[in-house]
């Protein structure tokens, strides 16, 4: 019998992507995370919505692993503050000289700061600086927020990444997320964002992926979506938009020897932004 998941146990699922291929994502521990309940669910994702799935999110994890791993060699950011950040492994994956400020929904950061303690001090991950904070980005939790994040940051440079966020909120709480992110960050930081564009609603893999997130997620959690046109980035006040990538272009740059068909590709944006 096909289980479904809540929304937040899509995390495991992309951490399982990510493990399908690790000489792409550069992620050698995604693995610790996937369970079998949700790796039935990625199995049956692939089946239903798009086989290139594990692809492409490895594709988005090392995008945003070599953009940041070179600004922390250039001296460019000394923290990296992930809004959202899941099962993503990027503390245990970049140079170990940069801090890390892990955030997400209450219960999935517990999980997570207990399973990644509990690594470092048994030897499975490597020992980095980490601080956990929770936020329901659907609350009134910036201004909460803004205060812990400016304790623990103080004047360093950062790199803000928002993955696998904007999708699940809408347009008012992006806009907070974004006036949040204009406060905390000084000229010469970085935001690194992921969205889908309107367009993309118009391929089968986009409308395959809406009904199954229909049929699959918990009965009790809404789902609704957002798309987010280029426009967005291009205009938010103090910030440059420096690069503009899709699952597609990275496929050309980091794969270009395998054939894709773009309509069955869900063909994420991702975008880089440098605060002035």
């Amino acid at each position: 019998m096909e289980e479904n998941i809540a929304i937040f146990e899509t995390a495991f699922v992309t951490a399982d992507f990510r493990a399908m291929d690790t000489a792409l994502s550069k992620d050698a521990h995604a693995h610790l995370w996937p369970t079998p309940r949700t790796k039935a669910y990625r199995k049956d994702y692939v089946a239903q919505v798009s086989a290139y799935e594990p692809f492409a999110h490895c594709l988005r994890n090392r995008f945003f692993l070599d953009y940041m791993a070179q600004l922390t060699t250039n001296n460019e950011i000394e923290m990296l503050i992930n809004f959202g950040c899941g099962f993503s492994m990027y503390p245990f994956l970049l140079p170990k000289t940069l801090g890390h400020i892990e955030i997400d929904m209450p219960n999935t950061i517990a999980f997570k700061e207990e399973k990644v303690v509990h690594w470092q001090k048994t030897g499975v991950l490597p020992k980095r600086e980490i601080r956990f904070l929770s936020a329901d980005f659907n609350t009134d939790y910036a201004a909460r927020l803004k205060d812990k994040i400016l304790e623990i940051k103080g004047n360093k440079r950062c790199f803000i990444l928002l993955e696998g966020v904007l999708f699940f909120i809408d347009r008012n709480d992006t806009h907070v997320l974004f006036q949040l992110f204009g406060e905390l960050q000084q000229e010469g930081d970085y935001v690194g964002s992921v969205s889908f564009p309107k367009a993309v609603e118009n391929s089968s893999a986009f409308k395959k992926m809406t009904t199954f997130a229909l049929e699959r997620l918990n009965a009790n959690e809404k789902f609704e979506y957002q798309t987010v046109e280029d426009h967005f980035y291009a205009t938010l006040p103090k910030y440059r938009l420096l690069k503009h990538e899709h699952t597609l272009s990275l496929a050309n740059l980091y794969a270009p020897e395998r054939p894709l068909h773009s309509t069955e590709v869900l063909d994420e944006h991702m975008y880089i932004l440098k605060k002035y």
